[in-house]
């Protein structure tokens, strides 16, 4: 997954839609990224984001987004860390909670997904970083 990212960004573009629905796995345990069709380059403005509407499936939608910002690939990296947490856990974010404009609030107030399983915490930490709120903050594919 990391190297599907990677690759995407290297070639100057943002996902803008990165979840794990997105996500297939091979037989052979290869995977691949999927659903490139909000994918555009990083140095273009985003009509998609123009008129204020929100793409992509709220959990793995980067508090930044949510307010009305535009996509970067920082954003996808919001999303990678979402799909980080699920991988570790095995349970969707926010999988207790409704996927409402509530959650999207509590999102931009700092809400992350919590977890009762214990993930190693070198993991953990990169996991915090994706999805810190400071889009400059996050690490890079």
């Amino acid at each position: 997954i990391t190297i599907g990212l990677e690759n995407i960004h290297k070639k100057g573009l943002i996902h803008h839609d990165f979840h794990c629905g997105n996500i297939l796995i091979d037989f052979g345990h290869y995977t691949y990224i999927t659903d490139l069709g909000l994918c555009q380059p990083a140095n273009v403005k985003s009509p998609q984001n123009s008129n204020k509407e929100i793409y992509g499936v709220l959990p793995y939608v980067a508090p930044e987004i949510l307010r009305g910002k535009e996509y970067t690939q920082a954003s996808d990296i919001y999303g990678y860390g979402i799909i980080a947490y699920e991988i570790c856990t095995g349970f969707p974010p926010y999988h207790d909670i409704a996927h409402d404009e509530f959650l999207a609030m509590k999102i931009c107030q700092g809400l992350r997904p919590k977890s009762n399983y214990k993930i190693p915490q070198l993991i953990f930490d990169i996991i915090n970083q994706c999805w810190d709120v400071d889009p400059l903050k996050r690490p890079n594919a």
